[in-house]
């Protein structure tokens, strides 16, 4: 019995070309799911309630201290790059959108003077976001953050219901509809 290897040959190229395209269409999915998301799951082993920061006058605050509204926390550094991209986009959805059922709270956590971080906001003409500041930097490691910048959405009851790593356009449609359902529901 011969059996002629042109038609094998084509049939196993044939096959493996199938099998590359499902992957590839597997891989595109997922990574489009990852890049569509705006938060992630939130990380149980966070301890957000030991988070304290100031402000510029000095006085202390722990996240509670803001319970009942809807916070977009976020972790930044006035060297962080990426922090400084975002940080336009944090303060216009805080002059967009804050009100008594939501807020903003951006949190430099560095070894620096906190009179550095108002000169960064002057700098890059931030206007709407209030200086706090966390000179321990205790701040990332009650967060479980892996870098900076982190966003943490947390709702009116002091959950976390969400999380990014990395820099965000905060201002855009999509994170405004979801901070707006929080918002709702703290309402009802």
């Amino acid at each position: 019995m011969h059996i002629s290897k042109k038609p094998l040959l084509i049939g196993l190229i044939f096959i493996s070309f199938l099998v590359f395209l499902f992957f590839i269409s597997f891989e595109s999915k997922k990574n489009n799911l990852n890049h569509d998301k705006v938060f992630f799951e939130p990380n149980k082993e966070a301890n957000l309630s030991e988070i304290n920061f100031y402000d510029i006058e000095g006085n202390q605050f722990f996240l509670e201290n803001f319970k009942g509204k809807v916070l977009l926390i976020n972790l930044w550094a006035t060297w962080c790059l990426p922090c400084k991209i975002e940080m336009p986009a944090l303060d216009r959805l805080q002059e967009l959108i804050s009100d008594e059922q939501f807020e903003v709270i951006a949190i430099a956590v560095e070894k620096t003077n906190i009179l550095k971080i108002q000169e960064f906001y002057e700098e890059i003409d931030i206007e709407n976001l209030k200086i706090y500041h966390d000179s321990s930097t205790k701040s990332g490691l009650y967060s479980k953050a892996k870098g900076l910048p982190l966003t943490i959405l947390m709702d009116h009851e002091g959950r976390e219901v969400g999380r990014r790593d990395g820099p965000w356009e905060w201002d855009e449609n999509r994170v405004i509809e979801i901070i707006e359902s929080y918002k709702q529901l703290s309402i009802n």
